[in-house]
């Protein structure tokens, strides 16, 4: 039980390793809970990015990885001009002014479905196989040999730990590992609830700069509700779904505010665009959809162009870059590997596919988590460009999901029957 303590106690390295690029003023306009969550984020991706050059490099893992990547986060300031936040300050006051009620009665309704999904991973109802099978055997192994053991990864008998998926769920549980001295799968779990918390502190205080806490807090508590029931109904505690989602929606949520129209919210949608990217890897596609649809929906925030292909693209490129050198000079693996032959696509499929998939959906609350954000973003309208942006990268995952089980020369009933929902 101990270990477990000093596994969850580890998480706090994550914030201050990210302090210092969350600490300049242009990210004032969040709130200190939104900063201290999106620190933890930013840490995480330069942290585990630390862990993986250090791996490559062959040196072996220790405190050093906090002070450098500490460093990598405040030379990053570097890269923010000053002035960079449109924010006006009328906004921000009026922001406060707002009445408490609703904003009262969405955090009530997130701590209902916070509570529910700790509960649930308390009593393992949501915890993941994938946990037990690759995520917890790479990282105890990582942990006992402080750094990513090639050695490991490449024997034969071991192919189905995935050794191409990206490393930073990996990085983050053996990091926690190391510092409480053995892999504490138990406390593993707990990632499902608290990255569910984090990610809702996210959400809540980067859409808040937009002019409404109401607006910002309803829509935060949508989202938890709905992700709370998917992750319980799917399993995903232990899993890599959490991390996943932590850095996907605050990313698509800078980009839909005016934090889009400022370097220092590029540049942290990128950072996280990347923790998206080091994930998982599905990750990958998500990164390349929300840019090519920012750019094509917001021209005007999206220029210079080259500059904000750098913000978003760069720290994506750099983290996967180092990842696929490693894999490379180990003779590991060479890049992402498929489920059937390149470009090649199995449409005897595409009906047995179809059916599996909304039977996926229809067992996690009758498909209303999936289906009701959708509907009430299209009611509302909240803008062609804004509402387009999170409905196109929907879509175009929808659409990668699916030839990525068309590619399968097997039926992949089964296989859609434990992946779709989550």
């Amino acid at each position: 039980m101990r270990s477990g303590y000093l596994w969850l106690a580890s998480l706090a390295a994550f914030p201050l390793v990210g302090t210092p690029l969350l600490a300049h003023p242009s990210f004032r306009r969040f709130g200190v809970a939104c900063r201290f969550v999106l620190a933890a984020g930013v840490g995480m991706v330069l942290l585990s990015g630390t862990m993986t050059v250090w791996a490559l490099a062959g040196w072996r893992w220790g405190p050093i990885l906090l002070l450098v990547s500490a460093a990598v986060a405040f030379a990053l300031r570097g890269l923010i001009p000053k002035g960079s936040d449109p924010a006006p300050l009328a906004t921000q006051r009026e922001i406060g002014a707002e009445g408490r009620s609703t904003p009262a009665i969405a955090l009530l309704c997130a701590c209902v479905s916070i509570t529910a999904a700790l509960a649930a991973t308390l009593a393992a109802r949501s915890t993941s196989p994938d946990l037990l099978l690759f995520w917890g055997p790479k990282a105890q192994q990582f942990a006992a040999a402080r750094t990513i053991d090639a050695g490991f990864l490449s024997a034969p008998y071991l192919e189905y730990l995935h050794v191409y998926y990206p490393p930073l769920v990996t990085n983050v549980l053996a990091f926690g590992a190391m510092v409480a001295g053995r892999f504490p799968w138990g406390a593993a779990t707990l990632t499902f609830p608290l990255l569910l918390a984090a990610t809702g502190v996210a959400l809540f205080g980067i859409l808040r700069t937009d002019g409404s806490a109401d607006r910002a807090a309803a829509a935060s508590s949508l989202i938890l509700s709905a992700l709370a029931l998917i992750g319980i109904h799917a399993a995903v505690a232990g899993n890599a779904e959490p991390f996943l989602l932590f850095f996907e929606l605050p990313a698509v949520a800078l980009l839909v505010t005016p934090a889009a129209r400022s370097d220092a919210g590029k540049l942290l949608a990128g950072l996280f665009l990347a923790g998206a990217g080091a994930a998982k890897v599905e990750g990958l596609p998500f990164v390349g959809a929300v840019v090519l649809l920012f750019v094509l929906l917001d021209r005007a925030a999206s220029r210079p162009l080259a500059r904000t292909a750098i913000l978003l693209l760069g720290p994506t490129a750099v983290s996967l870059g180092v990842w696929f050198a490693f894999g490379a000079s180990r003779k590991v693996f060479y890049g992402y590997r498929g489920y059937g032959r390149s470009m090649e696509f199995h449409w005897d499929h595409f009906s047995g596919v179809g059916s599996a998939i909304g039977s996926a959906l229809w067992k996690v609350g009758y498909a209303l988590p999936f289906a009701v954000p959708i509907l009430l973003l299209l009611a509302i309208r909240p803008g062609r460009g804004r509402a387009l942006l999170p409905l196109g990268v929907a879509a175009a995952l929808s659409v990668f999901l699916l030839l990525t089980y068309l590619q399968s020369a097997d039926d992949p009933r089964l296989w859609i029957a434990w992946s779709a929902a989550r």
